[in-house]
């Protein structure tokens, strides 16, 4: 999926309204001069070379950015938004109303443009929700189902009804093309004074015991089988749960797939890690590889190999910054050596399901209801449609790229326009009712850029939502 920073956006919007020139040199950004110092003045000489000077006489450019706004990419004025309160044209110098600027060692870029960065912002933050479900991301969460319940809450990312529900199992790691040993951790070997170890897996900086498995109650830690491996990190460390590939040099110049069950509670700790050759790469939100928090969740990652393979690792990896005690537990892990992604098991439709949503208190809980028994343990694999993400930070991404941005910009600009109809007075409010419908007509034209997100399946006379 495409994504689009906040700063591409802001810029985009600006191309939009036609001062996309002014915003930047070729259209990015202008560049420092002269190092700003304790004082309110801008230098680049940028802009007279793109022709932002006195053309005619002297002066006859100084008045072209009064009042527009600056936003400066320092490293001391980290996006410090400043109004522009004159030009000196013949210098290339502007000077920013307010107090002064903090002083940069080095030269920094800015932008230029007639409306303030920070309302820029909020306008596309606040058009993400207006263009919903236009304009949306795909969720695809994971609940997990367990005896004698039938009624599970949606999601929180997924905004309404979802638009399917699957149950699935997952492959099993007696799957043929699977390369690792103990893959089930069902084998544990004794070490010393009670203590385990998972056969075939080094732990390093991570304590790790035997959970097994047991029926009154169930043991939801265990995934599958009669035991899984609990984990446990430690202060200030790094931890891994490895198991060293033999004979690696046989995988060369091939794609590594790698899949763990784990279950953990604490968001963004745990991930899976493939050591190639001493490079490590971990697994990332973007590629389903590092755990959200939601219990059992399989985490996916995949290494091309394009150099011959010396040493190869894989398993998980726990963040430095997890604190003392966190737990977790994984299961059932697969490598696959050649396909191009993780093998996935087929999963079965639920249909029948009632979508209700109840207010509890001050908090919405949207939940689906099952009119029958599930499967003890298996995953229910929610799909649906959410809003876009907020965005704050410079690089902060939405989950859209052109010729969707076109449209996300064209709801800004309405919205912009919309807004000023209301304060501005008559001579000004026409012109802006004027921008409304040209506004209108592209918004119309760009709108079979929408999203597709998945449909609603069909269901059968006599079933209930």
């Amino acid at each position: 999926m495409a994504t689009t920073t906040l700063q591409n956006l802001r810029r985009q919007f600006g191309r939009y309204l036609g001062y996309g020139e002014q915003i930047g040199k070729d259209g990015t950004a202008w560049t420092t001069t002269s190092n700003i110092g304790v004082s309110t003045t801008i230098v680049s000489t940028e802009l007279r070379d793109y022709g932002f000077d006195d053309i005619t006489e002297s002066g006859s450019g100084d008045d072209v950015f009064e009042n527009w706004w600056v936003i400066i990419h320092g490293s001391t004025n980290v996006q410090a938004v400043r109004r522009v309160k004159s030009y000196d044209a013949s210098a290339g110098q502007i000077t920013v109303a307010g107090t002064n600027l903090v002083a940069e060692t080095t030269a920094v870029d800015f932008e230029l443009h007639k409306y303030s960065p920070t309302l820029i912002r909020e306008l596309i933050n606040t058009a993400r929700l207006r263009s919903f479900p236009d304009l949306c991301q795909p969720v695809n969460k994971t609940l997990w189902s367990s005896q004698r319940q039938s009624r599970f809450e949606v999601p929180s990312t997924i905004i309404g009804t979802p638009t399917s529900i699957y149950l699935e199992r997952g492959v099993s790691v007696d799957y043929g093309n699977n390369i690792l040993s103990n893959a089930d951790f069902e084998a544990f070997d004794p070490i010393a004074d009670g203590i385990t170890d998972a056969t075939g897996w080094e732990v390093v900086t991570l304590d790790i015991a035997q959970e097994k498995l047991t029926t009154t109650p169930t043991n939801y830690a265990v995934f599958r089988g009669q035991s899984s491996a609990r984990c446990t990190s430690q202060t200030g460390s790094v931890g891994t749960l490895l198991q060293s590939i033999s004979s690696p040099g046989s995988y060369s110049g091939q794609t590594i797939n790698f899949s763990i069950w784990v279950y953990c509670l604490t968001t963004s700790v745990v991930s899976t890690s493939i050591v190639l050759n001493g490079s490590i790469t971990l697994g990332t939100a973007n590629d389903g590889g590092l755990h959200t928090g939601n219990g059992w969740e399989l985490l996916t990652t995949s290494v091309n190999s394009t150099v011959t393979i010396s040493s190869l690792n894989v398993g998980v990896s726990v963040v430095s910054t997890a604190t003392n005690n966190t737990e977790f537990y994984v299961d059932d892990a697969i490598c696959v050596i050649g396909p191009t992604q993780e093998p996935s098991a087929g999963r079965e439709v639920l249909s029948g399901w009632r979508y209700e949503p109840n207010i509890q208190g001050t908090s919405q809980r949207n939940e689906v209801f099952f009119p029958y028994d599930l499967p003890d343990n298996y995953a229910l694999r929610f799909e649906g449609i959410g809003y876009l993400s907020s965005l704050s930070a410079e690089t902060d991404t939405i989950e859209i790229g052109q010729p969707q941005t076109d449209l996300l910009i064209a709801h800004t600009a309405h919205l912009y326009f919309e807004r000023s109809s209301l304060t501005s007075p008559d001579s000004e409010a026409s012109f802006d009712v004027s921008r409304i419908r040209i506004i209108q007509q592209d918004i119309e034209r760009l709108s079979h850029h929408r999203v597709r997100a998945p449909r609603h399946r069909m269901e059968q006379p006599g079933w209930t939502r």
